[in-house]
């Protein structure tokens, strides 16, 4: 069977998971936590969501290492729980991509909206613009996603340039009120006074997050064109991740600071306040636009995978595990597509705010994790089993504990996977019966 070549380098690998993680959590999470807390909540729930990531990372890049393959966290459930946990991460998987990515594409579109007299259903037709330019490149192969990815870095590191340099007294201040917010709230957790913020406030600002940091986990369904995964995947995760937590600090401080000095950030745009400070202009938005096609380019690289390794594993129909002659899925990647489109379409007709979008993806995305952390005690010895899968135990404990009803979307894929296991299971019985009969009748 044609399997997927080994294209994927160290530096690719690491402009992958880069993008992949940076993208909308860097541009739209600003305006959004500063919609549900105050400052001082939101310095607090940037301290507790890096924290909370770190175990998860430890874990991802360890499985990430014993399994290179593209399949991703598919081989990790059926490690975890058996055969059903592969349908059942891929329902979740797929549940979470389908949401996820014209997620990203909103929050694209409401950036350019800034730029065009648009109607009302601007931002949702510039979303659809984005995942078509999306399409094309994926479909093109992974040299252009990766030429596209590098360009998108450099774009990238002048955007967070530019935007800290020329608000620079925003992220002086914001430095200063962050240190002293720290030490303010330590003191009023050992005291047990509670006056100065909500907890519940830094939960859900924690939880939302929690988007910021997805992403590498879904490198894992990449990993089977990674060369040399043996000493590449662990460099991979935490090589990314260093550089993602300088780049998400640097304009995370200089928003705070923007913040604190009264400057309205407000919705998923909310960074285009900053660009009023900033001399470039509009040209930073259309920046902006770029860094988020390439995070949902990355984030369509890693879903058209999965959806092909499904196909290829019979989980999914089989036409989805074929590739072109060309080597690449274009069954998987024309079917997401589709399925984006008609959520961009739903997401308009029914008024559904991006921040629920991501809250229920960031909860499947949870529920994922249990199965990652099943997987790893499954297969680590030694003290990591004990510490990692500890701390990765309190930090998902911490982040599921308030999405209430949601959680009824991420048990409803579970049991939709499962309902796709039994009955493929049943299938295979009764087709198994009718041989042996018809063989017993000869």
């Amino acid at each position: 069977m044609t399997e997927l070549k080994k294209t994927v380098t160290l530096g690719r690998g690491i402009v992958l998971a880069i993008l992949m993680v940076i993208g909308s959590g860097l541009l739209g999470l600003p305006g959004l936590v500063a919609d549900v807390g105050t400052v001082q909540e939101v310095v607090f729930g940037w301290l507790l969501i890096i924290l909370a990531a770190i175990p998860l990372i430890q874990i991802c890049a360890r499985l990430g290492k014993k399994f290179p393959f593209s399949g991703g966290l598919f081989h990790y459930a059926r490690e975890a729980v058996g055969e059903w946990g592969g349908y059942a991460v891929t329902a979740l998987v797929c549940g979470s991509f389908i949401l996820g990515e014209p997620a990203v594409a909103l929050i694209g579109g409401e950036y350019l909206q800034h730029l065009f007299d648009l109607p009302d259903f601007g931002a949702h037709l510039l979303a659809f613009l984005i995942i078509t330019v999306m399409a094309f490149i994926t479909v093109a192969g992974v040299k252009l996603v990766s030429f596209f990815n590098y360009a998108a870095v450099a774009v990238l590191l002048v955007l967070i340039a530019a935007l800290t340099f020329y608000n620079f007294n925003f992220f002086s201040s914001g430095l200063a009120f962050s240190i002293q917010a720290l030490g303010d709230g330590l003191s009023a957790i050992l005291g047990m006074n509670f006056e100065a913020f909500d907890p519940y406030n830094i939960w859900k600002i924690s939880a939302l997050l929690f988007w910021a940091f997805l992403g590498w986990e879904n490198m894992s369904f990449g990993l089977g064109e990674l060369q040399n995964p043996e000493k590449n995947v662990r460099r991979v995760f935490w090589l990314s991740f260093g550089l993602v937590i300088f780049i998400y600090l640097m304009l995370a401080i200089t928003s705070i600071g923007a913040d604190a000095a009264g400057v309205p950030f407000s919705g998923a745009s909310g960074l285009v306040e900053l660009v009023k400070f900033t001399p470039p202009g509009n040209l930073l938005i259309w920046l902006m636009a770029v860094v988020i096609v390439a995070n949902v380019t990355c984030w369509n690289f890693a879903s058209s995978r999965l959806v092909y390794s499904s196909g290829k594993e019979k989980v999914l129909p089989a036409y989805l595990g074929k590739l072109s002659k060309k080597g690449q899925p274009i069954a998987s990647i024309l079917s997401i597509y589709t399925a984006f489109v008609l959520v961009l379409l739903g997401t308009y007709v029914f008024k559904v705010p991006v921040s629920s979008l991501l809250m229920l993806v960031n909860q499947n995305f949870l529920f994922l994790y249990g199965f990652i952390l099943l997987s790893y005690w499954k297969t680590e010895t030694g003290w990591r089993r004990w510490v990692y899968s500890g701390l990765s135990l309190l930090s998902l404990s911490f982040l599921v504990s308030g999405f209430t009803w949601r959680i009824l979307y991420s048990v409803a894929l579970m049991g939709l996977g499962y309902y796709g296991f039994v009955r493929k299971t049943r299938k295979g019985d009764k087709e198994k019966k009718a041989a042996y009969t018809a063989y017993s009748d000869l």
